[in-house]
């Protein structure tokens, strides 16, 4: 286009004198302002001020400029406003814009002066006219090129804000499946090793019986591995509904494993199977329905957990089994001897976890666990804070191994 400009002698004039320039000098800075017109992307601000020393040393060696190196000049201004981060353009914008207001001004008050001939008019006026292009192409081309920019800007924004909103959703997403495998693992531990520990035991229980000497123990534990393996079907089933979400709200608060007298008795059942002597002390199930579904589960999770550690570690112990409702808790303590050196279990080398995830759950519910040596005997105490009102415990059951 620039180059038709030329062929067609289309350029302004910058005096009063109107004479077309020689066509090579106009075509030699024609061809210098397009080569530097292909840098305007990665140069902005260098190109518009080469590109406007190139326009103004056309303007003193020919008189004037072409139509097509001001349009050239224009799209310098329009792509360093674009391209550019500096607040240089912002600057220019303003500064363009008053020396277009000021040069129209003068314009005004020269050309329609009357004492002034109306020849010196003329030609002082066409010197003004020209002069009033160049602030009005630069000032609009920048003002176009920045009411295009901001909104490209906003869409950097949002886009960059979309990306840090992803990766934080990306961080949550991550940081609650590992929470979800950690809750996982814990609730497999806390469902299923009690019932395989107790199938392990009687096993090798009935392993020493088989010479037929005591038939009804050899049933006896026999009768325990089958209970203990479907209750852990069970137990697994129950957790596969949950983890499907085949059951409701209302229908886990009321699952099996809240602690109840049912529960406790079953327990103890099996810790007495397993050759414990335990001796419980717990509240009805009138006070213990008041425990919250999470206390409640934690509850029984510890008593399930402290007997059969209790069986791996002190085989035939005695243990005292103390569940009770102080005001605003629930606590579950279980003590029992120390085992000696020549105490042995079949499940010596398993586990050790149990404890672990029952400090971890009982941190979750906001509650306490403390397990160790206490003197003479080792001591597993469960408190966690729970609305209930306080209940005088009531024995449940007591006595020794069945």
């Amino acid at each position: 286009m620039g180059l038709l400009f030329a062929l067609l002698g289309i350029h302004v004039p910058w005096g009063a004198t109107v004479s077309e320039p020689p066509l090579l000098l106009t075509l030699v800075f024609l061809a210098a302002i397009l080569a530097v017109h292909l840098l305007r992307r990665r140069r902005p601000l260098t190109t518009l001020a080469v590109g406007v020393l190139i326009a103004l040393a056309e303007a003193l060696t020919t008189g004037g400029s072409g139509l097509g190196m001001l349009i050239i000049v224009s799209d310098l201004a329009y792509a360093a406003a674009l391209y550019s981060r500096s607040r240089v353009m912002d600057v220019a914008a303003f500064a363009c814009t008053a020396l277009a207001v000021v040069s129209v001004g003068v314009f005004a008050v020269i050309w329609f002066t009357d004492d002034v001939e109306a020849v010196t008019r003329l030609g002082r006026g066409v010197v003004l006219g020209s002069l009033i292009i160049v602030p009005v192409i630069l000032a609009s081309s920048i003002w176009y090129g920045r009411m295009v920019r901001y909104p490209r800007l906003e869409a950097e924004r949002q886009r960059e804000r979309a990306d840090t909103i992803a990766q934080a959703a990306a961080a949550l997403r991550q940081d609650a499946v590992t929470r979800e495998r950690l809750e996982l693992s814990r609730e497999l531990h806390d469902v299923i090793a009690g019932h395989l520990s107790a199938i392990a035991m009687q096993s090798a229980a009935a392993l020493e019986r088989r010479d037929g000497t005591d038939p009804v123990a050899l049933r006896r534990s026999l009768t325990l591995v089958r209970t203990s393996s479907l209750d852990a079907l069970a137990d697994m089933r129950t957790m596969i509904d949950v983890l499907r979400g085949d059951q409701s709200t209302d229908e886990l608060t009321q699952a099996p494993d809240r602690l109840t007298a049912e529960s406790v008795r079953r327990a103890v059942e099996v810790a007495r199977a397993n050759g414990l002597e335990v001796e419980v002390q717990a509240p009805d199930d009138a006070a213990l329905a008041e425990v919250p579904a999470q206390t409640s589960i934690v509850g029984l999770r510890t008593l399930v957990e402290g007997l059969t550690n209790t069986a791996k570690h002190a085989p035939g112990a005695s243990v005292r089994v103390e569940v009770s409702l102080p005001p605003g808790a629930l606590s579950v303590t279980l003590s029992n001897p120390l085992p000696t050196a020549t105490a042995s279990s079949v499940l010596a080398g398993s586990g050790g976890v149990g404890l672990v995830g029952l400090a971890e759950r009982a941190r979750l519910v906001g509650g306490d666990l403390v397990a160790g040596p206490d003197g003479p005997d080792w001591r597993t105490a469960l408190t966690v804070p729970t609305p209930v009102s306080p209940a005088t415990p009531a024995v449940v059951t007591a006595g020794g191994a069945s």
